[in-house]
């Protein structure tokens, strides 16, 4: 599969053409390769991606092929900040590639060797072994590259929602602990664990509260969606991304640094 790649990041010249042998799969104890290889898409931004994939039918193919693009996608925007997206099949693209040659040369972001190499190399550990920094992942790239306020919100909070509440540590929770409260004191945990000094203040005990609250309400229709529950939404959305994108970077370097990961 060849696949186009756009945002405003490149790889480094030294990954251009340069094919390596990337662990794809895991399944039934069988590991699965294959060959990966970035060229240069010849536009403002982005990159081509080719990797070859194997399946019983042309559309099962096209939909592993979209998942493990997809969540390279979603590792690739967190270690570098900058927001990335493909199109699948291919031909989708056409109108974003008349765009892209529209837009004046803009690159914001060069693609490291070591991080295109942690990003391939961990792909399928974390899928085995942290789901849910990858879907955090995930949810920070829908963030990045949305345009709706509403979405854009809930999308920052649930990175870090959804870590702490795997992260934290439960054992010592009392019953009421487990019934009450959980969200703020699993962010509480994970805040004291990754921040113990200068925690970023969206992450105080009483804006979680009023951004839970907030997300609630949105979520399960309790208020309608008024002006002033978007402007309360879009003061979120700066710090939140900020917090977001620094708790998955911490989190790169402390807990999921494995000596089963090349």
């Amino acid at each position: 599969m060849n696949v186009t790649v756009y945002g405003s990041v490149k790889p480094c010249p030294v990954l251009i053409r340069r094919t390596q042998r990337s662990l794809k799969a895991n399944s039934g104890g069988r590991d699965y390769f294959s060959d990966i290889t970035l060229h240069d898409a010849r536009n403002a931004g982005g990159m081509r991606v080719e990797f070859s994939v194997t399946a019983t039918s042309p559309q099962g193919a096209l939909r592993a092929g979209n998942v493990y693009l997809s969540q390279l996608c979603d590792l690739l925007t967190v270690v570098t900040r900058s927001p990335v997206w493909f199109y699948m099949p291919d031909d989708d693209s056409a109108e974003e590639r008349i765009r892209s040659h529209r837009r004046s040369a803009s690159v914001d972001r060069i693609m490291t060797e070591d991080e295109w190499s942690w990003i391939t190399g961990n792909l399928v550990y974390l899928r085995r072994k942290h789901p849910r920094f990858l879907a955090a992942s995930s949810w920070y790239r829908k963030g990045l590259l949305g345009r709706d306020v509403i979405d854009d919100f809930c999308c920052f909070w649930r990175v870090s929602e959804r870590i702490a509440y795997s992260y934290a540590d439960k054992s010592g929770w009392s019953d009421d602990d487990k019934q009450r409260s959980q969200v703020r004191k699993c962010v509480s945990q994970l805040r004291d664990d990754l921040f113990p000094e200068n925690a970023p203040s969206i992450l105080a005990d009483e804006t979680v509260s009023k951004i839970v609250k907030l997300r609630n309400d949105i979520s399960h229709g309790n208020v309608p969606i008024t002006l002033d529950i978007i402007d309360t939404a879009s003061e979120f959305i700066s710090p939140l991304e900020a917090v977001a994108y620094e708790i998955l970077a911490r989190l790169r370097d402390t807990e999921l640094v494995t000596e089963d990961v090349a």
